[in-house]
């Protein structure tokens, strides 16, 4: 079993170099996708090398840091459906036909 801060320290060691990475991440773990992973890995440590820390997102939530106001899906669902916009679409939603009486 890899813990995740050995895994960490292993991807700050290679080059910054998404195949690397994403080879890595492969041989690490069954359900990420390496190429996605490796790419924003390489991303972030790119901005990080250059002193901006970008706030955390998505899958960081549950890792230890304080939750309070992180956001997620339920702050999505509290917020309330999104606003329409206009598009001139071929397709048009319609209502539900009701079910008669059998």
């Amino acid at each position: 079993m890899v813990t995740v801060d050995s895994f960490v320290q292993d991807l700050l060691m290679l080059p910054p170099e998404v195949e690397i990475i994403s080879d890595s991440v492969y041989a690490s773990s069954q359900t990420l996708d390496g190429r996605r992973f490796a790419e924003e890995f390489v991303r972030r440590r790119k901005l990080a090398d250059k002193g901006i820390v970008e706030p955390a997102a998505n899958g960081a939530q549950g890792l230890g840091a304080d939750n309070k106001g992180a956001g997620g899906w339920s702050e999505v669902a509290k917020k309330g459906p999104a606003p329409k916009e206009e598009t001139n679409s071929a397709f048009k939603v319609v209502a539900t036909k009701k079910k008669g009486k059998r």
